[in-house]
């Protein structure tokens, strides 16, 4: 039998043993990769945060909760992942609200390190800026109201009076693929979600983040029919969400992919999905190929 104060030692050598193991195992979490000082992880790691340009307004993406301020979505996960994994938390960051106008300028301009904003490459802005990823591919799809069973797949397209915004991708790939619906082209989404609400139309067609984001914001009304359409060249037309990031800076564009590969690999990007997208479009999703 232990005396009562051999049992104090016992208790008192536990508990520091636990102290301590506790120490070394967050000392291990919090100790990232170490970079050279002239690459741009290097500098992240010394000023201490990651710098994001990201949206405020894109529900499942980038939105600021009007409740608790907080920003949220795919977006928000993926940019604290990455400050965690370059100074060894996810509270090391600095959001900037940037629009689908301003994102290259902010790069150009140092204003932040990589912008993650639904930010699809294109030939214009591919001369502008680099791309790493994409961490997401959203195909075209159609949102109709959700006791319409009349539109099901591509063909039923036809015949219906379908709304797009103007400038839009589907402006032109909705006839491309369903040569007979009727086309109803609107200035904003905002316009083409008003006119579904009242049934002045059968369907809204765009970007199925953009469509499963309108679904977040108004649960049981709409539901999406998976319409991919395919573009000119005979491919499903999409939207490859990519990270921006400063035109030129391989290292940090190696890095990036490098990074989504690995949270495509260890089941992080699975949990982010099922967090967001997943919320309203549950499924067996799979990561994308790294293209750029």
């Amino acid at each position: 039998m232990r005396s009562a104060k051999q049992s104090r030692i016992v208790a008192a050598l536990a508990v520091a043993a636990a102290l301590a193991l506790g120490i070394t195992e967050c000392a291990v979490a919090a100790a990232p990769k170490a970079w050279p000082a002239d690459t741009t992880m290097g500098k992240i790691q010394k000023r201490g945060k990651l710098i994001v340009g990201v949206k405020y307004d894109f529900p499942l993406f980038g939105l600021k909760n009007p409740v608790t301020g907080e920003l949220e979505g795919m977006d928000i996960e993926i940019a604290r992942g990455i400050a965690k994994d370059l100074t060894g938390s996810d509270k090391n960051i600095e959001f900037v609200e940037v629009s689908s106008g301003n994102r290259e300028v902010f790069l150009q301009q140092g204003k932040v390190d990589i912008v993650i904003a639904t930010y699809p490459p294109n030939p214009a802005r591919e001369k502008a800026v680099d791309f790493a990823g994409p961490y997401i591919m959203s195909p075209i799809g159609t949102m109709v109201n959700k006791d319409n069973d009349t539109i099901k797949k591509v063909a039923d397209l036809n015949g219906k009076n379908i709304c797009v915004t103007k400038g839009s991708g589907s402006e032109t790939y909705v006839p491309l693929n369903a040569p007979q619906a009727k086309l109803t082209v609107l200035n904003s989404l905002t316009q083409c979600m008003q006119a579904l609400a009242v049934k002045r139309v059968d369907g809204v067609t765009t970007t199925q983040s953009i469509l499963l984001g309108q679904m977040s914001q108004n649960p049981g009304k709409f539901k999406l029919v998976p319409t991919e359409l395919v573009n000119t060249s005979g491919k499903v037309a999409s939207d490859n969400d990519s990270i921006g990031l400063p035109k030129g800076d391989k290292a940090l564009h190696d890095y990036l992919d490098g990074y989504l590969k690995e949270i495509f690999a260890n089941g992080e990007w699975k949990r982010i999905y099922d967090k967001t997208l997943g919320s309203v479009m549950p499924g067996n999703a799979t990561p994308p190929p790294i293209l750029y």
